[in-house]
């Protein structure tokens, strides 16, 4: 990967966050995981182990956003979980959008199962119907972006290479 690739990537991940940090302060909820529909993007385009990089470095940059979850890391080791099994799910050829709905869906039930198991640890109230529509967000959000996100990166390889 390029340089200029990894800004572009870090800079995606960055406005995704912020995105969802400024939506949810101005009260919108539930809202897709922004950030994990790119870890699902790039765990579907190359595989299990950039899927669980991306997951753990977006992960990270999840965590040290405010407000922050309570316990730091958390957030960077399930979204690295999860982007490993998407990356799981990678065939070669296109990206098709039921399969992206699905293996988004799998990767959000994961990180939505850790934040509810945490929640339950402490007591805390738990919404499963807010989870649950957190989920289909997710999913639906990434049927939309991740065969944009990946016809964007196969053309840019090809423009390089081709």
């Amino acid at each position: 990967m390029t340089p200029a690739a990894a800004v572009a990537r870090a800079v995606l991940v960055l406005g995704a966050v912020l995105l969802a940090v400024t939506l949810g302060a101005r009260g919108l909820s539930p809202l897709p995981d922004l950030a994990l529909v790119l870890v699902v993007a790039w765990a579907l385009l190359r595989g299990p182990l950039v899927g669980a990089a991306a997951g753990l470095a977006t992960g990270w940059l999840v965590d040290l956003v405010p407000p922050g979850p309570t316990h730091l890391g958390v957030t960077a080791l399930v979204h690295a979980a999860a982007g490993y099994l998407a990356g799981r799910a990678r065939v070669e050829g296109p990206v098709a959008a039921p399969r992206v709905a699905v293996v988004a869906l799998g990767a959000a039930a994961l990180v939505e199962a850790v934040a509810v198991v945490g929640a339950l640890a402490v007591s805390a109230p738990v919404d499963l119907a807010e989870v649950a529509l957190r989920c289909l967000l997710t999913a639906t959000a990434a049927a939309v972006v991740v065969p944009l996100v990946v016809g964007a990166e196969r053309s840019l390889v090809r423009r390089r290479f081709g």
